[in-house]
């Protein structure tokens, strides 16, 4: 049972009620009779958010999630107290409020641009943002890809400024001061204590940048579209199109599209090792070897509280899963027909007290809405 201080809402989502615990009472589905057994088969999924339509209304004032349009969600990012996402077509970043259900734009003005710098989220314009990531500290980083740099959103001020890039497409080097680097349609970005590591999608390499120095150094790729070499120095080895990141203690993960293939960066040796993909394209391999299947334009990858790995398997409309203890990779069924998904996120079991498993959110993009799995 919830206090009246926990209930965020009466509105229910098929059989649940949304709660503080990441909007998902794990008492009502059980009362449904729906198995808990964590199972690929047995994970029911609902929509969380967007009408399925690009042409609904937008919400500037907090709103019922269920009645926004969505257009075009690509990233998700999950905090104590909010979810955010971005959406491409809009060119906007949304909070969704834990605690109260309900769902705002945080920033952009739903016009694609590239100003605002200095002053509040909600009067910055942006282009096609991929995605955003929250510090410890709240604040927000965006990967604004067709503005070619990474902006942050101060969580005290909400005040906007570019980090990294000057809004132009290109290469100009590492080891060089943020603001004058040159990115090309960046696409991902993940947080460490003192850095934000970026996807650089078409110049084929994965940068971080030092936010005490502010300096910009390669991590991996040599600026090649080409698979890299298993067990190798990753900054000495290409990477095809990396278009995804995820964050563990000792491992960067990474999907690479054009590469059809996901692979891990041990943070401590620098080496790049392959998890899954031949690089091939195509749809095979579930219930085998994570190594022996195939992938069509991966992008979306998030790791749950049992370290597997989530991945939007987008050109084959589809959620796979790669078991790292059973070797296997696996098809996350859905009721939904899937059109090119893209983010996948985990709300991780335990965040709250009614929360007993890890609770899955994809961006269904061009359904225009994001489906939430338990």
């Amino acid at each position: 049972m919830h206090g009246a201080g926990e209930m965020i809402s009466r509105r229910t989502f098929g059989q649940r009620s949304l709660s503080q615990a990441g909007l998902v009472a794990m008492a009502s589905m059980a009362a449904t009779g729906v198995s808990l057994a964590d199972d690929a088969s047995r994970i029911r999924w609902e929509v969380f958010s967007g009408t399925g339509s690009s042409d609904s209304p937008s919400a500037d004032q907090p709103s019922d999630p269920l009645e926004i349009a969505m257009r075009n969600p690509y990233g998700i990012e999950v905090t104590p107290n909010w979810i955010y996402f971005s959406t491409v077509d809009d060119h906007s970043i949304w909070q969704l409020s834990r605690k109260q259900g309900t769902i705002r734009r945080f920033a952009g003005t739903g016009k694609q641009g590239y100003s605002g710098d200095g002053g509040p989220a909600l009067s910055a314009t942006f282009n096609a943002p991929h995605e955003i990531r929250a510090d410890s500290r709240g604040n927000l980083f965006v990967a604004d890809t067709r503005n070619h740099c990474i902006r942050r959103i101060d969580a005290k001020t909400g005040v906007v400024i570019t980090l990294a890039g000057n809004g132009k497409p290109g290469y100009g080097g590492d080891n060089i001061i943020a603001t004058q680097a040159r990115f090309n349609q960046p696409h991902s970005i993940v947080l460490d204590p003192t850095g934000c590591i970026v996807a650089d999608t078409l110049n084929h390499r994965v940068r971080r940048i030092d936010l005490r120095s502010g300096l910009v150094r390669n991590l991996a790729g040599t600026g090649r579209g080409a698979l890299p070499t298993s067990h190798r120095t990753a900054n000495l080895q290409p990477v095809f199109g990396p278009r995804s990141l995820a964050i563990g203690p000792k491992s960067i993960w990474l999907v690479l599209r054009e590469g059809n293939s996901i692979w891990r960066i041990d943070r401590l040796t620098g080496k790049i090792v392959h998890l899954a993909g031949t690089g091939e394209k195509g749809f095979r391999g579930d219930g085998g070897d994570p190594l022996e299947a195939e992938f069509r334009g991966p992008k979306g990858i998030a790791l749950d509280s049992q370290q597997r790995v989530l991945i939007a398997d987008t050109e084959n409309h589809a959620i796979r899963r790669i078991d790292q203890r059973k070797n296997l990779v696996e098809l996350l069924q859905t009721p939904y027909r899937l059109k090119r998904p893209h983010g996948v996120a985990v709300i991780p079991a335990g965040s709250a007290v009614d929360m007993t498993q890890d609770t899955y959110l994809v961006s269904d993009s061009e359904n225009h809405q994001v489906l939430s799995g338990v």
